[in-house]
């Protein structure tokens, strides 16, 4: 199953907006950073494939960093932003079933 990423952006967003946790952030930086994390997120599984298993670790410290460099003055709150990413993207997946879970 290919990744429609508007939707799951879409999607994504949502979830953040209904939070209300990040409105601090500009409108622009908020749709770069779900931007940069989608493109992160996509590279990874195209480089793990089918047989290596999504090391949750190994891509939030990616996401993290990519997201600290790029984006330094929201810093303190970067690690959140992530952690809330990778959930909301995994309710994401499950609610067009394209998680399996093992």
């Amino acid at each position: 199953m290919e990744l429609d990423l508007m939707q799951a952006k879409q999607y994504i967003a949502g979830k953040f907006k209904n939070q209300g946790d990040f409105e601090f952030v500009a409108e622009a930086d908020f749709s770069a950073m779900l931007d940069a994390l989608l493109e992160i997120d996509v590279k990874y599984l195209e480089e793990i494939g089918d047989e290596l298993p999504y090391d949750e670790d190994e891509i939030f410290e990616r996401m993290h960093a990519a997201l600290k460099a790029k984006f330094p003055s929201y810093k303190t709150y970067l690690m959140r932003f992530v952690d809330d990413y990778m959930d909301f993207m995994e309710e994401y997946l499950v609610s067009i079933d394209a998680v399996e879970w093992e």
